[in-house]
């Protein structure tokens, strides 16, 4: 069980390697079409946020993590849902093609840039146990 847990938890995290692309793309989404189309890969990087903190919180329960380490990795994750989330608002009013273009990229993009951060900084956590 704990195998096929694992491999789930690994295959959602590789999947949600688009946060680290979403800055670079974020400019794209001046066009509806391209906002859509991100709006759509953001709500599937939602789900895939909530089956890497199942797994994940699976597996630390089965590994004896330190609290420190568990409290890092769960601000994180949850860092990461925030933005997600809160990217959906301006990728919404980008796909709708509403006035304030200019205002939703810059926040877009500012939201983006610390999703991937907060990404960058669960792969150190999760390749470093012990860095905590």
């Amino acid at each position: 069980m704990y195998e096929a847990i694992k491999w789930a938890h690994i295959i959602s995290a590789f999947a949600m390697f688009f946060y680290l692309v979403f800055p670079f793309v974020s400019g794209s989404a001046a066009r509806p079409e391209s906002a859509s189309r991100l709006h759509g890969l953001n709500r599937i990087g939602q789900y895939l946020l909530i089956v890497g903190f199942l797994t994940g919180g699976y597996m630390v329960s089965k590994a004896g993590m330190s609290g420190a380490w568990m409290a890092a990795a769960i601000v994180l994750i949850l860092v990461m849902f925030a933005m997600a989330g809160m990217m959906g608002g301006p990728l919404k009013r980008l796909k709708a093609g509403n006035s304030g273009t200019a205002e939703s990229l810059k926040k877009l993009r500012t939201f983006s840039f610390i999703a991937a951060g907060a990404y960058v900084l669960l792969f150190v956590l999760m390749y470093n146990p012990t860095i905590i």
